[in-house]
């Protein structure tokens, strides 16, 4: 299982950790009303839920895949 961290930069921006080496960038959008992971390796943004822990739990899942 892949070790997933995210490191609060502040209250609306993670930083994201996939085994040490960094993934992406969380951030809440206040215009959609959700957290939006934007990793990396794409140019393009992945929309997620109003909620913080259910982001965060949705995200580890999937990167465990």
């Amino acid at each position: 299982m892949k070790k997933v961290e995210f490191n609060e930069v502040d209250t609306n921006r993670f930083d994201v950790y996939v085994d040490e080496d960094r993934y992406g960038t969380l951030e809440f959008d206040k215009e959609q009303n959700c957290w939006v992971l934007w990793p990396d390796s794409i140019d393009d943004g992945v929309s997620y839920f109003d909620d913080l822990q259910e982001t965060k739990e949705t995200i580890t899942d999937e990167l465990n895949d």
